[in-house]
């Protein structure tokens, strides 16, 4: 059940970033980045009750499934990159990192790797043993 409730979380977060990427585009960057600021802790917050807790159970118990310990691993390890890219981002605007040539070019990173991170999760829930 949570699990479920967790993939349309995702599913509405994902609908929300490229609602952000709209956003963006229009350049309208207060609105884009008040709706990132909302959904990347609802993400975090997701990966700590959800995400975190299922990914140490298949480390205790791997499934026999081939590639899917890879698989999640990697899925994880780019929702780390994404919010990793938040923080920077955010510290950025905040000025308390340098600034990167090309902000927009570490946004775009982060979206690929997002959008990449939701297809792999999606594979991961539809393939899941139960």
């Amino acid at each position: 059940m949570l699990m479920t409730v967790n993939l349309v979380v995702q599913i509405v977060l994902m609908i929300t970033v490229l609602g952000a990427v709209y956003l963006a585009r229009r350049k309208k960057l207060t609105k884009h980045c008040t709706v990132i600021r909302v959904a990347v802790p609802i993400q975090i917050v997701a990966i700590l009750v959800v995400m975190l807790p299922s990914m140490l159970s298949f480390i205790e118990n791997v499934p026999s499934l081939p590639f899917f310990y890879p698989e999640v691993l990697i899925h994880h390890s780019l929702g780390l990159v994404v919010v990793g890219s938040w923080v920077y981002i955010n510290l950025d605007i905040k000025r308390r990192v340098k600034t990167p040539r090309n902000r927009v070019a570490v946004m775009r990173l982060a979206l690929g790797v997002w959008i990449a991170s939701f297809i792999l999760g999606l594979h991961i829930y539809v393939t899941m043993p139960s």
